[in-house]
């Protein structure tokens, strides 16, 4: 199928103007699509954040918690401390004291 002139005159202006138009499509969707991403990482980079400082908290009170055990095993090993003390020394006495108790004699 030929083209005629007049048909071309009317033709070539709505082609530029339409390569406008699907240009401006094209980066339309683009740009969306870019958009899309974009949210999309910063969706995902949140939940990163969001389940890490969970596990933060939750690491922090495990540390308190094995903190607390620790002082309270320590103060009870500082109390216990004098009563081993104690029976060690009741010990060295008691070998001491029978030691020089008695006498043996042989006649």
């Amino acid at each position: 199928m030929a083209i005629k002139p007049i048909d071309m005159q009317i033709m070539m202006p709505r082609v530029n103007e339409m390569s406008r138009v699907q240009n401006n499509e094209q980066q339309r969707t683009q740009a969306s699509h870019q958009n899309a991403v974009q949210t999309t990482e910063k969706q995902s980079e949140s939940n990163t954040r969001q389940v890490n400082s969970r596990e933060e908290t939750h690491n922090t009170a495990i540390r308190e918690k094995q903190q607390n055990e620790k002082r309270q095993s320590q103060q009870q090993d500082k109390e216990n401390k004098p009563d081993k003390e104690r029976k060690l020394q009741q010990r060295e006495d008691n070998k001491k004291k029978t030691a020089g108790t008695t006498i043996d004699i042989r006649v």
